[in-house]
């Protein structure tokens, strides 16, 4: 039996903050599940005293999610979207899939999170995520995938995405406790190495030469072989770690980890949404390629602008 039954009051509880966390409306969740508004504020404050976690904050002018609502929010999000997509294929055969191929940083920290709104913007459009510890050539098993070249790359089917930026980032609360003054000082703080067998990364000592800084005192305080553990560690308030502009733009957004310096490296690299040459322009790749370039936008627009995200 499902551990899930004694985590939660009810499956309904489920689908009443799923409704309230997406509106952020209590009084909108209502009108959607046909029930009244005190119902779903019982049914979210019992939900909240089960789990042990306020994952609401009520607010004059609505409501707002707290970190660990936004956490299940993802979480019940993602689940209902693959139980809906099972149900709808039961008894089909033939699904067709476009597999995605990403770094686990990138499937993580910016595909996972938007995949809902994907699935809601384009509810025909079926997709299969694969992670990858190394640049590989889109082929009949991979549609498309994301590969960082010179800015002036191009072949058949690669479409630019934003500039490779590359700067430090860390939690709030790493901040809070340790203030950065200034680039000089950053040797002297808890500094998180990524060294991934397969995919060169810029690491903290070319980063602080490249910036002026002496780097013979940068020591690694952690190290790791793949880069979304040092970005994990980085959300855990364990130190700093280098950023990328399209791994870390969603993080930044929501504020889960800050820039604490405007300090930045331009590689002269971009990001680039790679599909195989001679891949037939479907109606789904064309779909997702539009819906990629469209929540690109606005990291190319910042860096137009001679500011990165």
């Amino acid at each position: 039996m499902s551990r899930l039954r004694s985590l939660i009051p009810s499956p309904h509880s489920l689908f009443v903050f799923e409704a309230a966390a997406r509106h952020l409306n209590f009084r909108n969740a209502a009108n959607e599940l046909n029930v009244t508004q005190p119902s779903v504020s019982q049914t979210i404050k019992a939900l909240e005293n089960h789990c042990g976690a306020q994952l609401f904050l009520r607010e004059n002018r609505g409501v707002q999610l707290t970190e660990a609502g936004r956490v299940l929010f993802e979480s019940v999000r993602f689940g209902f979207r693959r139980m809906e997509d099972s149900l709808r294929t039961l008894g089909s055969t033939g699904a067709r899939y476009l597999t995605f191929a990403a770094s686990t940083s990138v499937a993580a920290h910016w595909l996972l999170p938007q995949l809902y709104q994907l699935q809601q913007d384009q509810p025909d459009l079926k997709i299969k995520v694969v992670t990858t510890d190394r640049d590989i050539d889109p082929d009949a098993d991979v549609d498309v995938t994301i590969w960082i070249r010179d800015r002036d790359f191009q072949r058949p089917n690669s479409w630019y995405l934003c500039d490779e930026v590359i700067f430090p980032v860390c939690s709030p609360a790493y901040l809070t406790r340790h203030p950065v003054r200034d680039v000089i000082s950053l040797p002297g703080h808890r500094l998180l190495h990524a060294d991934d067998r397969f995919r060169r990364r810029m690491r903290w000592g070319e980063w602080l030469a490249r910036v002026g800084v002496d780097a013979s005192d940068a020591t690694p305080d952690m190290v790791f072989n793949d880069y979304q553990l040092s970005l994990q560690a980085a959300l855990a308030g364990e130190g700093l770690a280098l950023g990328w502009s399209l791994t870390s733009s969603l993080l930044l957004q929501d504020r889960l980890l800050l820039r604490p310096l405007p300090a930045e490296i331009r590689t002269g690299k971009a990001f680039f949404l790679i599909a195989a040459p001679g891949a037939t322009r479907t109606e789904g790749l064309e779909a997702l390629v539009d819906w990629f370039l469209a929540r690109t936008a606005a990291l190319r627009n910042c860096q137009a602008g001679g500011t990165a995200p």
